[in-house]
């Protein structure tokens, strides 16, 4: 057999990072080692008992057939209604909101709608490694641009715009910010929304963590600014806020014309979300939402340990105050090795599994990810060790 079996565009797209500590902390903990989990983002609650009931009567209904590819109306109109209660911008529920298999489903889905070979995406740079390989995916051109990490991870909007050309289609924002916590202020957003405009660029907005805030802070969305609704598309995600990563609920909010255009890839990629998880998403979005509230409280519980335990640690110092989502960015000063091989280290002296900060863009080197989405007992054992292992490293 002549050539590879996989194309030259997906052997220039790299493994997660994210997943590739995942499989190393994996392999110690099968060897019987203790491992500390603070590379996944994942919420380790179990989903409230309302939502997986909603799902249990659905099965029970027979309701496990095909859905309509924008996904069921009655979870499009609680999705409608969530977003105005939250983010005060109004979506039409039958043309302009669609249920997709998660966030990053409708991140692909949207980016293969819109780009044109060869059209250049900036991206925020650190942040999530899936927008470069999404517009990779999608025959474009990632253009990193640098955040203002002391500056809640804002955009970097002098040097963003030396990186224009007359190929930028568009700008992608995440705020609160994967991975350092960072919270725009809504000053901040304006500032980029006007960005846009004056550029005419589409603005894509990854709101996974909307919900997820601290100490006073508001999440605003860029949709809500005046004359941004039509050129946004969110990004959203039920995944972190209700702890159902694993029923794969996100999605898009955009002019209707692009929302059309995702259903065209809908219908070669998935046809349609799983029907008895969207009953169950619909529940999450109409029943109470005391859940989410008691989540973000413990979350903020365990920051506190986190940063504490940074403060201890030799060499170690927090690069951002975060205030949203479930991560710290943590700035390393470890003459020797780089955020790689500081991970490496960390994981296999210390038993603590962290993300280097070069998985989330050449920005992120020198610093490494930490995750609180994991038990309150394991935060406080997981910077111990990482304190212990910091000082035998430098002494």
């Amino acid at each position: 057999m002549n050539g590879s079996l996989v194309s030259r565009r997906l052997a220039d797209i790299p493994f997660a990072g994210i997943r590739k500590m995942f499989e190393k902390a994996s392999k110690l903990e099968a060897q019987g080692k203790k491992v500390v989990h603070f590379e996944i983002g994942r919420p380790d609650f179990d989903t409230p008992p309302h939502i997986k009931e909603a799902a249990k009567k659905a099965l029970d209904k027979g309701f496990v057939h095909y859905t309509p590819n924008l996904g069921i109306l009655d979870l499009r109109q609680a999705l409608s209604e969530s977003i105005m209660t939250y983010k005060k911008v109004t979506y039409d529920p039958l043309t302009e909101l669609m249920v997709t298999a998660g966030g990053q489903e409708a991140m692909y889905l949207s980016l293969m709608a819109l780009l044109e070979p060869g059209d250049e995406v900036l991206l925020p740079d650190p942040g999530y490694g899936q927008f470069a390989t999404s517009i990779r995916l999608a025959q474009g051109v990632p253009v990193p641009y640098p955040l203002q990490l002391e500056r809640n991870s804002a955009p970097d909007l002098e040097a963003a715009e030396r990186l224009l050309s007359d190929r930028t289609r568009a700008i992608i924002v995440n705020s609160p910010h994967n991975p350092t916590g960072g919270v725009m202020t809504p000053e901040q957003v304006q500032r980029v929304c006007e960005f846009a405009k004056n550029y005419d660029l589409l603005l894509f907005s990854d709101e996974a963590y909307d919900r997820m805030v601290f100490d006073g802070s508001r999440f605003v969305s860029p949709a809500s600014f005046p004359g941004m609704k039509e050129r946004s598309l969110i990004w959203g995600s039920l995944s972190k806020t209700y702890s159902m990563t694993g029923w794969r609920i996100g999605y898009l909010a955009a002019p209707a014309p692009l929302v059309a255009g995702a259903v065209k890839m809908q219908q070669s990629v998935l046809l349609s979300v799983c029907s008895f998880a969207q009953a169950g998403a619909a529940a999450a979005l109409q029943g109470p939402q005391e859940c989410v509230e008691a989540m973000v409280a413990e979350f903020q519980r365990r920051r506190q340990v986190i940063l504490e335990g940074i403060s201890r640690a030799p060499g170690l110092s927090a690069l951002t105050d975060p205030r949203g989502a479930f991560y710290v960015f943590v700035k390393h000063d470890t003459p020797g090795k780089d955020s790689s091989a500081l991970a490496d280290y960390l994981l296999e002296h210390g038993g603590v599994a962290v993300v280097p900060g070069a998985t989330f863009g050449q920005n992120g080197d020198g610093c490494f990810r930490i995750s609180f989405a994991t038990s309150y007992e394991d935060c406080k054992e997981g910077m111990d060790r990482i304190a212990t292992c910091m000082k035998d490293l430098l002494n």
